[in-house]
């Protein structure tokens, strides 16, 4: 199906009896409209400069000020909460703290993890909170699916509220 016509699906299904009456239901005025969002669609499945992963601003368990996370080379998003592989580590540091001998992405994909670690201090700037970062890497090119407040243990919340706010 062309761009075009996937618009115009969009636009005319706002006017079929089921929006309508689902506007009517929820009081969302006729008058409203309706978007359609373009995205592009990435495979961190492709090949072993393909991956996908979690990442947090923040350690959510100390606060402390460190990329932390895991991915998995040459999987797809599903792949990692499934549990059916062992995740590897973002930095050098998580992987000698978990004791795994699988190498992280700051080994195997060093300008990677470079963009992200650089990215994470913009988006703590901007939302002036600690965010958890989901991404997937296709063919050695990073792409940030979504960001959002990462959640995080009551110390590790007080320590981040403080550097955040005070700079730290």
């Amino acid at each position: 199906m062309p761009l075009w016509d996937a618009f115009a699906a969009v636009f005319c299904s706002w006017k079929n009896a089921r929006a309508v009456t689902y506007r009517r239901q929820h009081n969302i005025p006729i008058d409203w409209v309706t978007a359609v969002n373009v995205q592009a669609m990435v495979f961190g499945n492709m090949v072993d400069d393909s991956a996908t992963g979690v990442a947090f601003t923040r350690d959510p368990a100390t606060g402390d000020y460190a990329l932390y996370g895991e991915y998995l080379v040459n999987a797809q998003g599903e792949v990692v909460v499934a549990g059916i592989r062992t995740l590897q580590q973002m930095n050098v540091a998580g992987k000698l703290a978990h004791r795994s001998k699988l190498p992280a992405m700051e080994e195997v994909m060093p300008e990677v993890f470079q963009k992200l670690n650089a990215v994470r201090h913009s988006l703590e700037q901007h939302y002036g909170d600690m965010q958890d970062i989901e991404f997937t890497v296709q063919r050695g090119k990073w792409y940030m699916l979504q960001t959002q407040v990462g959640k995080r243990t009551a110390s590790a919340a007080l320590k981040i509220e403080d550097c955040v706010r005070y700079g730290g």
